[in-house]
């Protein structure tokens, strides 16, 4: 499909970009759709006081929305709830403190700790409750950084409103804590919270290291770290608080008598656990499902590692600037990582999910890459929860589609974008059957012509969605540096 000039047709719009001035930035201004005529005059000071509130008013109504439906969701269970979760909850509450010198969980100190003040308030309802309660609030302390991120970045109520309810009702992140349970929300905070100090020219090394400390998927940020360590010459010295806050937090449980044996052997039971080179992530792996399970995890990781590395050179180097760059390089670290590596569960693209939002808030262009990344997700989702596995190999499809053009984008860099209005409807329709079939056939392995037509044409409108946001015109404005 061809790209249209900006400037001509109904698909013209303008994307200059506003960043504050007390960051260290460039300032400037997102706008969609023509300017004004002459003669016409807007003074954005008439405008503020509606735009914010109704802002306002949008995220109060979003945030109590996320609230009834995390409600609602309170009692649904998986089998992990019982495996894990609940037994882990009820041993920190019988024990106390005390049960800190047992590994008592599968999960870094950090989780024991939380679990520990979760049981504090037991009389105020079930433990799964309490479990997804611990969830709920680090949801919300990534949807407020990532409304953050956008209003520092761009200056627009709206916007930034958007952002913080987009994230806070993402299918995934309410499949993830409301529905689940699970503990993404805690690590990927901390890897939000390091991004947005980079965003504002602080050194976010201490949040990344803090993230790796909940859990090893921190990780996933490591080649943006590493090359924002470079771009900026931070001392590499920096690098030593990655193991240095595992230290910190582990002082509790060593004290209590755990031995140090079972406190630096966390990561390593946790990837001795299962011998799949996927758990339901929609990653290459599952292209790749008959490959010698020690074979594939040695290809994944050289491929991880030297993907990491040359994401790592590419942002040292990078001529580049501006926030939307660097979230830009968060985003495909968070995406690069979990697509190549193997043993990965359908969870771990939870950061590049929530990141992704923040990218399209920041510049619509990349409107696509973040609903196909929840679609893809929930498609994911669905292979556990349902055990509907037939999802994995669209979503799968999509994902390589996203990692393809994010990587192209870094390479060669856009100057504007367009809305393919039809293409949105083609893959919202498609995506819909898709869905419908995979329910309606139900469980395990359902090839038929009926499957095919369907995650053929979702697969194909997600990548004319995200061939078309990258359409730049021949005389739109420059990207900014």
């Amino acid at each position: 499909m061809s790209c249209r000039s900006h400037g001509h047709g109904p698909c013209s719009s303008t994307v200059v970009h506003d960043f504050s001035k007390s960051d260290g930035v460039t300032r400037n201004t997102i706008a969609i759709g023509t300017q004004p005529g002459p003669g016409r005059r807007v003074n954005p000071d008439d405008a503020l006081p509606k735009t914010s509130q109704l802002a306002i008013v949008l995220m109060l109504a979003c945030g109590f929305a996320g609230i009834a439906l995390r409600y609602l969701a309170r009692e649904h269970t998986n089998i992990d709830t019982f495996q894990f979760l609940i037994p882990w909850y009820v041993f920190a509450r019988d024990h106390g403190i005390g049960g800190l010198a047992e590994p008592f969980t599968n999960y870094s100190p950090f989780y024991s700790y939380l679990l520990l003040i979760a049981a504090r308030f037991d009389w105020l309802g079930q433990p799964l409750s309490l479990v997804k309660a611990l969830s709920a609030m680090f949801e919300l302390g990534c949807a407020i950084v990532i409304a953050q991120m956008v209003w520092r970045a761009t200056r627009v109520p709206l916007r930034a409103s958007m952002a913080f309810c987009a994230v806070w009702l993402a299918p995934t992140v309410l499949f993830n804590g409301a529905m689940w349970g699970q503990a993404d929300s805690i690590w990927t905070f901390f890897a939000l919270l390091s991004v947005a100090m980079f965003m504002r020219n602080r050194n976010g090394v201490l949040p990344f290291a803090v993230g790796c400390s909940v859990k090893a998927q921190g990780v996933f940020l490591g080649p943006f770290v590493l090359g924002m360590i470079l771009r900026r010459k931070i001392h590499l010295a920096w690098l030593a608080a990655i193991p240095g806050v595992y230290a910190i937090t582990a002082i509790p449980v060593l004290v209590a008598g755990r031995s140090l044996v079972s406190v630096l052997g966390v990561y390593l039971g946790q990837a001795n656990m299962y011998h799949h080179l996927t758990m339901n992530a929609a990653n290459v792996w599952v292209f790749a499902g008959r490959t010698p399970y020690t074979v594939g995890v040695a290809i994944g990781l050289v491929l991880a590692a030297a993907s990491g590395l040359a994401l790592s050179i590419f942002i040292a180097q990078s001529k580049r600037t501006g926030p939307e760059f660097i979230l830009l390089v968060a985003c495909a670290s968070l995406i690069l990582m979990p697509y190549l590596l193997p043993k990965m569960h359908e969870r771990y693209f939870y950061g590049f999910e929530l990141a992704s939002i923040a990218l399209a808030c920041l510049n619509l262009r990349y409107l696509p890459f973040a609903v196909i990344a929840q679609v893809d997700g929930v498609l994911s989702y669905l292979a556990f929860e349902s055990e509907i596995v037939m999802g994995l190999l669209p979503a799968a499809l999509c994902n390589t589609f996203l990692v393809f053009y994010l990587v192209l984008d870094l390479r060669q860099g856009e100057r504007g974008f367009r809305l393919p209005r039809l293409t949105w409807l083609g893959f919202a329709a498609s995506t819909a059957g898709l869905f419908s079939y995979l329910l309606l056939a139900g469980a395990g392995l359902n090839v038929s012509p009926a499957y095919m037509l369907a995650a053929g044409l979702a697969a194909l409108m997600a990548l004319l969605l995200v061939k078309e946001s990258r359409c730049a015109s021949s005389d739109g404005p420059a990207p900014s540096h």
